[in-house]
């Protein structure tokens, strides 16, 4: 084949162009401690990067969620746990006041404070962590409980009275839905104004955990033990010099400190997933930033050698070009 100067000249302008080409990508694997600047530097190790990136950018979102998740989770096992600890006391004042010792008068000053306990649990059950209500199931932004004066509870009936003739803050209980209603602005209104749904977040793939309790299941639980209700029915048994009545509410303090026993408890197990599910979660995120470095990160050793290589190959290249490019027949003349 022959040989034309302009070949000669094309394949030294390209072996020049290939050979700092290759220094430019050195010097930037370099510059940016990355091994991988472009896709075309490496296809198939990029696409594992971004697999690997898209996997710690979940990671980060689910730590996000258990970090909410746990915190809320807090909250809610110190509201529970100072609510025992009002039932503790209000058992206290039961005890003390249906002996055969105690007075009228007694008792009166011990309806007070167990009406400072229950505004103490209806604090509680309006709780909010952030701006969000916690015990009103997924209505959040609504809350919970309204607030119910002892002297205008009228007791349990089987039908709600006319609203229109019925002074306004009375309280029942309707003994056909076991529910109690105070007219608030003229309506009869359940004192629980949330629902009874629960809501979880994802905290791995396919993992999740419920975030809430309704304060159905814990302050006013009709089936296992009605706290709000218990601490109303003691006041009242109190004022009215009720010695049966207060004994009666012994039995029902006992249940309901069962009831919010057995939601610490849920508390404690949900917490306890999430703790695992975190640790789990770090030891992946550590694993998956090592495989990341594995193929992204750059081996300054090695990068070094290729640069002090690569060189030496340039200045051959050019020092060649230099020689080529300088031949003339004007020098054999």
């Amino acid at each position: 084949m022959k040989i034309t100067n302009r070949m000669l000249y094309d394949q030294v302008n390209r072996d020049i162009s290939r050979n700092t080409e290759i220094l430019f990508k050195l010097n930037a694997q370099i510059s940016s401690a990355k091994r991988i600047n472009n896709p075309s530097d490496d296809p198939l190790g990029l696409a594992s990067v971004l697999t690997y990136r898209s996997e710690l950018n979940s990671f980060t979102q689910y730590g996000r969620s258990i970090d909410f998740s746990t915190g809320w989770l807090n909250r809610m096992d110190s509201i529970l746990q100072d609510t025992d600890d009002l039932l503790g006391r209000a058992t206290e004042l039961a005890i003390q006041q249906a002996s055969s010792i105690a007075t009228a008068a007694t008792r009166t000053g011990a309806a007070e404070e167990v009406k400072q306990l229950r505004e103490e649990v209806l604090s509680n059950a309006n709780a909010k962590y952030g701006n969000k209500y916690m015990f009103s199931g997924t209505m959040t932004q609504t809350q919970p409980y309204l607030d119910v004066d002892v002297s205008k509870w009228q007791g349990v009936v089987s039908t709600l009275p006319p609203a229109s003739t019925t002074p306004e803050g009375t309280s029942v209980m309707d003994q056909n839905t076991n529910t109690m209603y105070v007219l608030n602005n003229g309506e009869w209104k359940n004192i629980y104004q949330g629902n009874d749904s629960t809501f979880s977040v994802q905290i791995g793939k396919g993992i999740t955990a419920q975030t809430n309790i309704p304060g159905s299941e814990v302050f006013t639980n009709n089936q296992q033990g009605n706290v709000y209700m218990t601490l109303l029915n003691l006041e009242k048994a109190l004022r009215d010099n009720d010695t049966a009545g207060i004994r009666a509410a012994l039995t029902d303090i006992n249940t309901s400190a069962t009831v919010i026993s057995n939601n610490l408890a849920k508390v404690g197990a949900i917490v306890n997933k999430l703790d695992h599910t975190k640790t789990v979660l770090n030891r992946a995120t550590v694993d998956t930033k090592s495989s990341v470095s594995d193929i992204e990160d750059l081996d300054y050793a090695e990068a070094i050698t290729a640069l002090q290589n690569q060189q030496i190959i340039y200045q051959a290249t050019l020092k060649s070009a230099s020689m080529i490019t300088g031949l003339s027949l004007v020098d054999y003349i």
